[in-house]
């Protein structure tokens, strides 16, 4: 008689990433509604929308931005719940901020302005990046890039950071202390990163 051994279960984390992108899609849509409600023409109804959609995605996009380090940092049952649902959290963003460009682009249309090709340049990148991000958050991706699926995810999420934080700091001069609360946010966010990725040096080195 032989006896065998069972191997333990291992529990993945439940997928939010259908209920967090319908709700991310929900909220965007309402903030549109929102920018219409509030905006007393056709371009200032657009306007509004593609600033509140901003504001919406912005504080999801930190989310993942800081979900490794913060939990690498000041580990709790919050930053692993979020550390390990990243990709969904991320996917989230992502239909935020395509809603967002969506708005943006209606709003560039309605007034007849074309971006600088700078900015055009840059913008076009960052979301470049996010859509080939969303084109590889899946298991099969991982396992095919290797190497380049981490590489490919840290210059999509850093170009995202470049945009927000050259967006914000162009607000703060142009318009005042208005955009001082998400400057200083997503400057910490990047201090968050640089503290935890010296942690990880220092062991090493040690």
């Amino acid at each position: 008689m032989t006896t065998t051994t069972a191997r333990p279960t291992v529990m993945r984390p439940r997928s939010l990433t259908a209920p967090l992108c319908a709700a991310a899609a929900l909220a965007a849509l309402g903030a549109i509604a929102i920018g219409f409600a509030l905006g007393a023409d056709r371009a200032e109804e657009w306007l509004l929308a593609a600033r509140f959609t901003a504001r919406l995605s912005f504080p999801l996009f930190l989310l993942v931005f800081v979900s490794t380090p913060w939990n690498q940092l000041a580990p709790s049952a919050a930053s692993r719940f979020v550390a390990k649902r990243r990709r969904s959290f991320g996917l989230a963003f992502a239909t935020a901020h395509t809603i967002h460009l969506g708005a943006l682009a209606t709003y560039l249309h309605v007034i007849g302005e074309h971006p600088a090709p700078q900015r055009l340049a840059v913008g076009g990148a960052a979301y470049l990046g996010m859509f080939l991000m969303v084109a590889t958050s899946n298991d099969a991706s991982v396992r095919a890039l290797g190497r380049r699926w981490r590489t490919l995810h840290r210059t999509g999420l850093y170009l995202l950071w470049f945009v927000f934080a050259f967006t914000y700091t162009n607000r703060v001069v142009s318009r005042g202390a208005e955009y001082v609360p998400q400057l200083v946010l997503v400057y910490a966010a990047l201090g968050l990163r640089i503290a935890a990725w010296r942690r990880r040096r220092a062991r090493l080195l040690g």
